[in-house]
């Protein structure tokens, strides 16, 4: 007998419904099945042993921004235990998401725009939400949570790779030393926090959009969406998710151990083949970001997005794909140096041009 928010709907069987498309999701491992029943609408089924976020949880984190986004979440019929498994089933308006749209082979003119629409209607609620102070406890999306799980992988990683490596070790990338691994992860950790706290989907990236059959948008999972988040943590995701997709895509690496050092090599992809997708990340950046704050914002954000790039190394690691370890531990020690240099990081450069900004509505 299922337990949870009532379900409004008959319960799915294979005799009524079948399945079209299955995903897994995430860090926590969950299992998405896209059910199609037999008057064509689809339902998403999630499903988890041990989840992360609690299904009822994950449905009541979906009402703190309802009230921004309103019909583009689609609708939860049920949110607790079925059969063992932490349940959460919802409307689905297609099993296409806007990651399907933007990566595939041909024109992408409809995603890009659906992808700006998206950006700018995070941009809309996180300046109709924000209000002062922020409290780093509060947080719906923890830095030091993050930080503490990119350092247990990075470490499980290096220890699965067989590397000597500690946090006296130098990242030597590309022949440039861009200090101890120590470094690394105390820049992480110097994190100021924002001014302000907005409300938003905690995980803005093109997996949890779908497009429908009309190019309208709609944000799935939303496990971390809450009312105190911080901006620059959610830019990184608008424009980091990209990068790291680069990455995967077309990037092989070489690492060599040396008693005092990891020597990373590798190539980056041009930042003009991101800059379509970036572009309306940058433009909502400058119109959170004010003059004074400025220098600060872009060291966050050069942290955030260095904190995605390493939560991608032990998935990378599991799935086989040793190549992209030095990429990412790279790309992550770069980012971060460039916020201290006179220099941005290519990635981040765009974001370092202040425009008139809107300022936040305190």
């Amino acid at each position: 007998m299922p337990s949870g928010t009532s379900v409004r709907e008959r319960p799915l069987s294979s005799r009524t419904a079948h399945t079209v498309r299955i995903v897994r999701t995430g860090s926590s491992g969950a299992l998405v099945r896209i059910i199609q029943r037999p008057d064509g609408t689809l339902m998403a089924v999630k499903t988890a042993r041990n989840p992360r976020v609690p299904a009822t949880q994950q449905a009541r984190a979906r009402d703190t921004i309802a009230p921004y986004f309103g019909t583009r979440l689609p609708e939860v019929l049920f949110a607790g235990h079925h059969h063992g498994n932490d349940t959460l089933i919802t409307r689905c308006p297609s099993v296409t998401t806007l990651a399907d749209a933007a990566l595939r082979s041909g024109p992408t003119t409809q995603a890009a725009t659906a992808w700006t629409e998206v950006t700018e209607a995070l941009c809309r609620v996180w300046l109709q939400s924000a209000r002062p102070g922020f409290e780093p406890a509060q947080a719906t999306r923890k830095h030091t949570l993050r930080l503490e799980r990119a350092r247990h992988g990075l470490h499980h990683a290096a220890h699965h790779l067989r590397l000597p490596i500690d946090g006296q070790h130098h990242i030597i990338v590309n022949g440039t030393d861009h200090g101890s691994l120590d470094r690394v992860l105390h820049r992480l950790a110097s994190l100021r926090p924002p001014t302000i706290h907005v409300a938003c989907h905690g995980d803005p990236q093109p997996r949890n959009v779908l497009i429908d059959h009309a190019n309208q948008w709609h944000l799935v999972d939303w496990e971390w969406s809450g009312h105190h988040q911080d901006w620059r943590m959610m830019t990184s995701h608008l424009v980091g998710w990209w990068y790291v997709e680069s990455l995967l895509a077309g990037t092989d690496g070489r690492l060599t151990p040396t008693r005092s050092a990891l020597a990373l090599n590798y190539s980056t992809p041009p930042p003009a083949s991101l800059s379509r997708w970036a572009a309306p990340a940058v433009r909502a950046f400058q119109r959170m970001s004010r003059p004074a704050e400025l220098e600060q914002d872009l060291g966050a954000l050069a942290v955030h997005t260095a904190m995605l790039l390493l939560r991608e190394i032990p998935k990378v690691i599991a799935d086989g794909r040793h190549q992209l370890f030095a990429p990412l531990l790279g790309e992550a020690a770069r980012i971060l140096d460039s916020a201290y240099a006179d220099r941005p990081h290519p990635l981040l450069e765009p974001f370092t041009h202040p425009q008139q900004t809107d300022g936040s509505p305190l």
